[in-house]
């Protein structure tokens, strides 16, 4: 009877400390007007659980732009922490370092892959639902339009030469328990990269002083 009784102690002590750490982190950055403001991507989980961090960024919207259409594991990484990536999960990340102009023609369709194309495997990572070049770039993971989740990225200028970029991740309440006990388990984690990204994202627009293009 111990061992079980310990194992269970573990893991209800994980999931609580998994409540803990994203209830603390999981506005990491963002106002309180910020978090609870209306987005562009809202719509498409109205009734979500929802995270949204924030970071300002010392460049404008435009200089950012490029960073995030180039995201994805085949392409510029996703900018985090690449000895968790590599390291414990082996997915061959190579966070870029530079603007890479191959990779600035993203579209509606696309996927913001997680992992690298495997042949004969799906896709895994969010469908491209919506781009604004220089302001928006909204994804979304499930099939419409019964979307389980979006991941949005909204830059908003501040001033002439700084930028606020916002994350936001909506999680549908309407999910089997089987499939939501994974994710609260994993929020934490997933907190712990986006805060990485974001910080990732703001040094390399910063560091880059040149012209970019401005295109989706």
């Amino acid at each position: 009877m111990q061992r079980p009784f310990i194992l269970g102690a573990l893991f209800v002590g994980g999931i609580v400390g998994s409540r803990l750490y994203h209830r603390r982190n999981g506005n990491w950055g963002a106002t309180n007007a910020e978090a609870t403001a209306a987005l562009p991507g809202d719509e498409l989980v109205p009734d979500g659980r929802v995270s949204t961090m924030a970071i300002t960024i010392g460049t404008t919207p435009e200089k950012v732009w490029p960073w995030l259409v180039q995201m994805g594991a085949d392409r510029a990484g996703l900018y985090s922490h690449e000895w968790v990536e590599n390291g414990l999960f082996h997915l061959d990340f190579h966070n870029a370092e530079r603007i890479v102009p191959e990779w600035q023609h993203l579209q509606v369709g696309d996927v913001l892959r997680y992992v690298r194309p495997r042949p004969g495997k799906p896709d895994i990572g969010p469908q491209v639902i919506a781009i604004t070049p220089g302001r928006e770039l909204i994804t979304a993971m499930g099939e419409a339009p019964e979307w389980a989740a979006t991941w949005q990225f909204i830059l908003r200028p501040i001033g002439a030469d700084h930028t606020r970029l916002l994350v936001r991740l909506r999680v549908t309440r309407h999910m089997p328990w089987f499939a939501a006990l994974p994710m609260t388990v994993l929020e934490p984690g997933f907190d712990y990269m986006s805060i990485a990204m974001m910080r990732g994202i703001a040094r390399r627009a910063e560091a880059h002083d040149g012209p970019v293009p401005l295109v989706a």
